[in-house]
């Protein structure tokens, strides 16, 4: 077991987040202790979190929980993320201190996680930071890959409008449709 700290959903905001620390407050930073390592599974310290426009949505008391693609975060618990770490202690065979992996979790400087749901982070070419991981390279980048390239199936001779091209995972199917699929036009809308 080691010692960290998490930000927990402290209580569901009827608006906008409450940062001002009272017992109001949106969020609250507490000192907890991870599980204890088992087999199979890492201790992760970690290095970047995601910030994600879903986020708002998991913590909202407005949203329905049925239109959300996981369930909210519950208060109490620790906020989630996705995140860059570095493997502190391993457990598991594919996996050594050091290593740098993907995962989700909670805001939290240390988790224990199964081996099987985190992913290597290897170096990035020409030193590229592995934020990319968490954005381009990460859910955002594989969706608008995956939308305009398997969905869609974009050739060289398609006109693209892209609606929300002001959004995350818009202004990637831009870049995705102009520079990898070479799209005769991309138009993008705000």
């Amino acid at each position: 077991m080691v010692k960290t700290r998490q930000w927990i959903l402290n209580k569901k905001p009827d608006d906008f987040p409450v940062i001002d620390g009272s017992s109001n407050a949106t969020f609250k930073l507490v000192d907890t202790e991870t599980p204890e390592l088992k087999d199979g599974q890492v201790l992760l310290k970690i290095l970047y979190f995601s910030n994600d426009p879903a986020q708002r949505g998991w913590i909202s008391k407005l949203r329905d929980p049925k239109r959300l693609y996981v369930p909210p975060v519950e208060e109490g618990k620790p906020m989630r993320a996705g995140n860059v770490s570095e493997v502190v202690e391993s457990k598991a065979d594919n996996y050594k201190k050091g290593d740098h992996v993907r995962a989700q979790g909670g805001w939290s400087e240390y988790q224990v996680v199964d081996a099987s749901l985190v992913v290597p982070a290897p170096p990035l070419p020409k030193g590229l930071s592995e934020t990319h991981y968490l954005g381009a390279l990460g859910l955002t980048g594989l969706t608008a890959y995956y939308g305009i390239k398997e969905v869609v199936r974009t050739t060289k001779d398609d006109v693209v409008v892209v609606s929300g091209a002001a959004g995350a995972t818009g202004s990637m199917v831009v870049q995705i449709a102009k520079k990898l699929l070479h799209a005769k036009t991309v138009i993008g809308i705000a």
